[in-house]
Order: structure tokens, then C-alpha cells, then sequence
């Protein structure tokens, strides 16, 4: 089994069959889960512009704000006392997308982790939300961090943890989303897209490839 880190343009290339990959199928409902790990790609994404102009980034802090355009984007208000970002591409377009009808959330999938984002302020590693609480569907947050180009394993290791520890903290939920990311950034996580991804939501993910390698390419 090759353990290599895949080269960056590798993880280039995976980014849009890895993120499609997460996507449900035309006519199914979408996972709450699912639209947060897009809006955290998309504050990775923020991460990677800001390294490329120069700028000092803070993944956590990325991160997190991500999380707020989600629970804004599925409970159409930022958690009470938490900062209010400005949206991004990806949540505005779902949001608009939601709005509109175009998909529907598998109804409870947004509790766990908007109850983990309820006190709306930042949590950590060393002081997770929800530490006892174990959510499987959080482990889609592992792609787009496993897909990051230009940074470490142990970068991606410590980034894994802290996008869990956001909204959860049980520690077998860390170690798994940890492996996760392993598994993706060396190539060994290949899940198959649905046959035909929801039109809608794939369009959302297109747009958010083509920013992703633009910005790749050129750091």
C-alpha cells in the first residue's frame, strides 16, 4: 500500500472527484454535514489566498468562520453572540440555492453540529464542543483538508483536529478524521461519486475547483 503523499498537482487534480464524490445524487436529499465541508473548503480556500498575497493566515479561525456562513446558510442566522463574517461564494450560493428550493436538507442532519457552534464562540482542541459527542457525517471535513497543497502531515493532522474540535470533541471522532485525511492526502481515500451528483450542488462544487487549482497553481 503506498503511504507517499500524493505531489501537489496530484492533489490538485483530485480536488473536484473528491468533492464531487461527497455530493448525493439528483432528486435525493443532502446531508447538513456535506454543505458545511463545502463552506470549509471554501475557508481553506481563503487560507490559501491569503498565503498567496503574503498575508498571515489562521487556519482555526478560517475555519470557524466557515462554520458560521453554515449555520447562517441552514439556519438562516448566525448563532447568538458569534461574529457574522461576510459571505463567501459557496455560502452564498447555497444559501441562495436553499432559498430557492433547489435541494432539501435530510431533516436533523444540521443539529449536532449547529449545537456544537451554539455558544458562538471558538473552541479548541484542548477545549472541544461537544467532547463527549460522536457525528460520523463530520468526517467529510477530512477531504478538503487532506486535498490542502504546500503544507505537511502534521500540518494536516493538526488542522483535522481542530476543524472537529469546533463543533465536537470525542476523541475516537478525532483519531478517525485524522486517519482520514492521511488516507486522502496519499491517495487512498477513492470514494465513487453518485452517478449523476445533484445538478445544482455540483455546479456549487465546480465553482469552488476552479478557485481552488487557480490559486494552487499560482502560490
Amino acid at each position: 500500500m503506498n503511504h507517499d503523499a500524493l505531489t501537489e498537482e496530484d492533489l490538485n487534480a483530485q480536488f473536484l472527484p473528491q468533492m464531487t464524490a461527497l455530493l448525493p445524487a439528483e432528486g435525493e436529499p443532502v446531508h447538513a454535514e456535506t454543505l458545511l465541508t463545502l463552506c470549509l473548503a471554501d475557508g481553506l480556500l481563503e487560507v490559501l489566498e491569503w498565503s498567496a498575497e503574503g498575508t498571515g493566515a489562521d487556519p482555526l479561525g478560517a475555519m470557524w468562520l466557515a462554520c458560521l456562513r453554515w449555520h447562517r446558510t441552514v439556519a438562516w442566522d448566525f448563532p447568538e453572540r458569534a461574529p457574522q463574517p461576510p459571505q463567501r461564494p459557496t455560502d452564498h450560493a447555497l444559501t441562495l440555492i436553499l432559498q430557492a428550493g433547489g435541494i432539501q436538507l435530510i431533516p436533523g442532519s444540521a443539529d449536532s453540529s449547529a449545537a456544537g457552534l451554539a455558544s458562538g464562540e471558538m473552541a479548541y482542541p484542548t477545549s472541544p464542543a461537544q467532547p463527549d459527542v460522536y457525528d460520523a457525517a463530520v468526517l467529510s471535513r477530512a477531504v478538503p483538508i487532506g486535498l490542502v497543497p504546500y503544507v505537511g502531515a502534521e500540518t494536516r493532522k493538526k488542522w483535522a483536529q481542530e476543524a472537529v474540535s469546533l463543533t465536537h470533541g470525542h476523541p475516537d471522532l478525532t483519531a478517525a478524521a485524522q486517519s482520514r485525511v492521511a488516507a486522502v492526502s496519499t491517495g487512498e481515500h477513492t470514494p465513487q461519486p453518485a452517478a449523476a451528483p445533484n445538478p445544482l450542488l455540483r455546479v456549487v462544487v465546480d465553482d469552488l475547483a476552479r478557485r481552488w487549482q487557480g490559486i494552487a497553481q499560482a502560490a
